[in-house]
């Protein structure tokens, strides 16, 4: 038996690890698995699972554009709707709202010119009220006026000792009155036939009634 060289040696080594190559390649790797299993080889060696796992099939990729834009198309479980109904929904309540604001304020418009109208009426009411106490006060007046001037001429007809008699007599008020609305001429002639202290309290009441009412002083006056 001859001995092969260095050389020849390493050519034949050469020339088997290219033949395994090329077997490797050729034969699937679903048989060196079963192999594997057939042979009771609990783990398969590295460069074997790579293979296998070049081998088998690639995943099917489904297209999940469209299962989201479904997803998003649809109310989620937890009840939300979409953005746009939301807004809908938002400018619903907001209208009705400003519905329910439009009708109160014009309820308050309405009480306020059916208030303005009845103020109105009472004004109207009250300011006839006023013009008829108006007039019948003036009517008054001009009765009291008419009476004064016939006491008065009443009592300029009289004597001066008799008028001077009943002035003495009667309320200091009427007194004060008709002397005061007599001609100086003939009140100072009744004035003088007046008792002394009638006299005096006549003139002090006349002087006090051409003051201010702030200035008049009737303190300590006997009116009898």
């Amino acid at each position: 038996m001859s001995i092969l060289s260095v050389p020849k040696l390493a050519l034949l080594g050469l020339g088997l690890a290219g033949v395994l190559k090329v077997s490797v390649d050729l034969v699937p790797a679903d048989l060196f698995m079963g192999a594997q299993q057939d042979a009771g080889l609990s783990q398969p060696r590295p460069e074997r699972l790579v293979m296998a796992a070049m081998a088998a099939p690639a995943p099917e990729v489904t297209d999940m554009s469209s299962d989201l834009s479904a997803d998003a198309s649809q109310p989620g479980e937890s009840g939300m709707c979409e953005p746009g109904e939301a807004i809908a929904a938002a400018i619903a309540e907001e209208r009705g709202l400003l519905e329910v604001q439009r009708k109160e304020l014009s309820d308050r418009e309405a009480r306020i010119a059916l208030a303005e109208e009845s103020l109105r009426t009472e004004q109207e009411r009250l300011a006839e009220v006023r013009d008829e106490i108006a007039a019948q006060l003036e009517r008054i007046e001009k009765a009291n006026n008419q009476d004064m001037t016939k006491l008065v001429e009443l009592y300029r007809n009289m004597k001066p000792q008799v008028a001077a008699g009943i002035m003495d007599e009667i309320d200091i008020e009427t007194a004060v009155l008709v002397i005061g609305a007599m001609p100086e001429r003939d009140a100072a002639q009744v004035v003088g036939e007046l008792s002394l202290v009638r006299a005096r309290l006549i003139t002090k009441i006349i002087l006090e009634q051409s003051k201010l009412p702030a200035d008049r002083n009737l303190e300590g006056l006997r009116l009898r």
